[in-house]
């Protein structure tokens, strides 16, 4: 494996109770990396998939960002609180009433799709260039804008007392807290969210993560198996194989043209999504575009631009 200077992706299984920046600090001591970045926020409260980028891999983040996410989780009826879920203060406790699956399914469908979600205090998001969560502490509430998700699917489970366990996936940015909450306020009763795990961030799974328990225990070899190539997350990505004359190139932000094109046999590639240029070596060394070099025209025009280069550290210094 092409280690630490070219990166990879580790995909880390967050426990409860640690912010995603916690998590992110213990992996870098772990695997003694100074450049690390995460995809998509967990609250302290969830669990699940986080993926965490090393090195060069960082450079890849805004092309999973936006990736679907899947959880997994139960909701509490009868129990509101300060946090929209069970971490909070209770600011309201009522009974639950006896609610049939066929029911609470039917509320869950009335979420799926484009909703507008107004964020929870206890957030991130920030007003004024000031976090939500520092006016919750100091018992402050502003106006929120909304602001729009998708949910694409949203199952209920099972039913066990007042607690409803339910799959969800949905687009980035979704408050799983306040869905709950909104959930119990249609069902007329309030409802927290009790626990949550991501189960998929994209093509990240749960299946495949690892605890921060598991990486203590291994050896620093083993640590290193546990990180995928930046070639291996890409690897739905259409590629082409090319030279070291034009991996050269490549690593100068020069783009390629019809002419290197014809004179190294190159395949060209019309896709629309950005294409992995390899080298022979098997090094992902740059994302490059296709694109016309005046618009409209076609064929003999057409070349793929770098977007990303100097991916991976194919020459010695």
């Amino acid at each position: 494996m092409i280690w630490p200077k070219n990166g990879g992706f580790l995909i880390l299984n967050k426990p409860e109770g640690m912010i995603s920046n916690q998590a992110l600090g213990r992996i870098k001591r772990m695997f003694k990396v100074k450049k690390a970045g995460y995809i998509g926020t967990l609250d302290p409260f969830a669990t699940g998939v986080l993926p965490i980028a090393f090195g060069q891999g960082t450079r890849l983040i805004p092309y999973f960002e936006n990736d679907i996410k899947a959880y997994e989780g139960e909701i509490q009826l009868g129990v509101e609180t300060d946090t929209m879920d069970s971490s909070g203060k209770i600011i309201a406790d009522t009974m639950p009433p006896s609610v049939e699956f066929e029911e609470v399914q039917e509320v869950f469908n009335r979420f799926v799709g484009v909703i507008e979600q107004v964020p929870p205090m206890f957030s991130a998001r920030k007003v004024k260039g000031v976090p939500l969560y520092k006016m919750a502490r100091k018992g402050q509430e502003v106006e929120r804008g909304t602001k729009r998700v998708v949910i694409h699917e949203f199952t209920l489970k099972r039913i066990e007392g007042a607690k409803l366990g339910f799959s969800v996936s949905c687009s980035k940015g979704t408050y799983i807290r306040v869905l709950a909450h909104d959930v119990g306020r249609e069902i007329g009763c309030g409802a927290v969210l009790s626990s949550l795990c991501r189960v998929r961030s994209g093509k990240f799974h749960i299946s495949d993560a690892v605890t921060l328990e598991e990486l203590e225990e291994m050896n620093s070899e083993d640590r290193r198996e546990r990180v995928l190539s930046n070639r291996t997350v890409l690897a739905s990505w259409e590629e082409i194989i090319v030279p070291d004359e034009v991996v050269r190139s490549i690593m100068n932000g020069r783009a390629i043209y019809w002419m290197d094109v014809k004179r190294y046999d190159l395949p060209l590639i019309k896709a629309k999504d950005p294409i992995k240029i390899v080298s022979k070596d098997g090094y992902l060394t740059a994302i490059v575009r296709s694109r016309f070099a005046r618009e409209g025209e076609k064929g003999e025009n057409q070349e793929l631009s770098p977007v990303i280069y100097e991916l991976e550290k194919v020459f010695a210094p």
